[in-house]
């Protein structure tokens, strides 16, 4: 039977800025009379909002459902100097494409950060939906108008090519055509996402002096999921703690991790773990969650001579590893090396990680997880006295070779780049 789409509206308020300290701004959104289970069959469809701010990049914007599952909307986009969210509406294959390679105002139907269909898994779509705000930077606020929920027949929903899993793992395939395996994870960075955002900033800028930021998409294009356990074991300085704490050198204690391998023997799944460095609470602004240490580095490379020489070198960042997103056909962003992903992939969508907690997180497949380049650690400082001219740009995928992957080669990720603005 087909339903009507329905439609629920809630008014906005004030945003409150960044005082420096954490805080989620909550708005209520009531919903009911509707079918009691969201699924592929019912559920949201669509989220619009209208939001007036003169630098959105200070906003990450998340909304809930009434079960706890909660999505990113959109976060920390519009670069530096974007204004305003302008009947930005959300669905799961919005025309525009992606709310993070979009500009400001956002005026469109765009996908939004987060997988909308992690909202239609099951859950009673009744009850008290949260949109929550946080200003991750001071000194510009705004109000959020309005925020709008539709239902319907044409929600957003899990693609489900060959119905792999890790409970019917006779249908998933192997490398090779081979009948068992190791299915490995295959991480490499999504090219479109940092030429779309990367910005040079000269040595007297007030904010961002003498960086170069830059996002990195990280997406897996392996057999199997990244996957990665959390373990019991937390350490100071080399030395095992009771628990989370402050070490003496002030640095947050750090959680050892494992990184979980699926194998395929024939018709039944078997799996190892392996060390895999360690994560940590990462209590910045916008974050309130684990991060996995050492995810990727990045550097600024030029050639003298006909030798290679690193002329400026980021700190190793630290990612939370959870799949933000996943590849479609039709994506254009999706090209990687020449070669088109998504829902033809084998095994699409083996493992769901939609959120980075400290027992588990990781990368499905055919997913990726995004950092864009507002976001902190997101740069490189510049060193004084860099000369203009055209450099090349790495981003490097797991630098300490901690993982274990199907093709380590492709862990590096290269670029021209001109620099235009003299280092003092």
């Amino acid at each position: 039977m087909s339903i009507r789409a329905q439609t629920f509206t809630a008014k906005g308020g004030p945003l409150y800025d960044y005082y420096g300290y954490y805080y989620r701004q909550q708005f209520n959104i009531e919903v009911s009379g509707l079918p009691t289970v969201a699924d592929s069959a019912f559920g949201l469809e669509m989220v619009m909002l209208n939001i007036h701010h003169d630098r959105v990049s200070d906003l990450k914007i998340t909304l809930e459902n009434p079960a706890g599952a909660s999505i990113w909307l959109t976060n920390r986009n519009g670069k530096d100097t974007g204004r305003n969210y302008i009947s930005t509406s959300f669905s799961q294959f919005g025309k525009d494409g992606l709310i993070s390679n979009a500009k400001a105002p956002f005026t469109g139907n765009y996908r939004p950060d987060g997988q909308m269909e992690f909202l239609n898994s099951g859950q009673n779509p009744n009850g008290t939906w949260k949109l929550y705000i946080e200003d991750l930077k001071a000194d510009v606020t705004g109000a959020l108008d309005s925020i709008s929920l539709t239902f319907g027949n044409k929600p957003a929903h899990a693609i489900i090519t060959t119905r792999c899993d890790l409970a019917h793992i006779a249908l998933c395939k192997c490398a090779n055509e081979n009948k068992s395996g190791e299915l490995l994870p295959d991480m490499v960075i999504v090219p479109a996402f940092t030429r779309n955002q990367i910005h040079e900033y000269a040595w007297n800028d007030p904010i961002y002096p003498g960086q170069l930021r830059l996002a990195a998409t990280i997406a897996n294009i392996g057999y199997g999921p990244l996957e990665i356990k959390g373990t019991k074991e937390w350490i100071c300085g080399g030395q095992r703690v009771d628990s989370p704490q402050q070490c003496p050198d002030g640095n947050m204690s750090r959680l050892r991790v494992k990184q979980r391998v699926y194998s395929k023997q024939n018709d039944s799944l078997t799996f190892k773990e392996y060390d895999a460095g360690t994560m940590y609470f990462e209590n910045k602004q916008g974050h309130n969650h684990y991060h996995v240490d050492d995810w990727v580095e990045f550097r600024l490379v030029k050639k003298v001579n006909g030798k290679r020489v690193i002329v400026a070198r980021g700190r190793k960042v630290s990612y939370c590893l959870f799949t933000t997103g996943i590849f479609y056909n039709s994506d254009k962003l999706s090209y990687i090396n020449g070669k088109q992903y998504g829902e033809t992939m084998p095994n699409y969508g083996l493992g769901n990680y939609p959120t980075c907690n400290f027992d588990q997180q990781g990368i499905s497949v055919g997913g990726y997880d995004t950092y864009g380049m507002m976001y902190e650690g997101q740069y490189m400082n510049l060193p004084k006295g860099l000369k203009k001219g055209i450099y090349t740009l790495e981003i490097e995928i797991d630098p300490h070779h901690w993982y274990k992957e199907s093709n380590k080669k492709n862990n590096v990720f290269s670029m021209q780049i001109p620099i235009s603005k003299q280092q003092q």
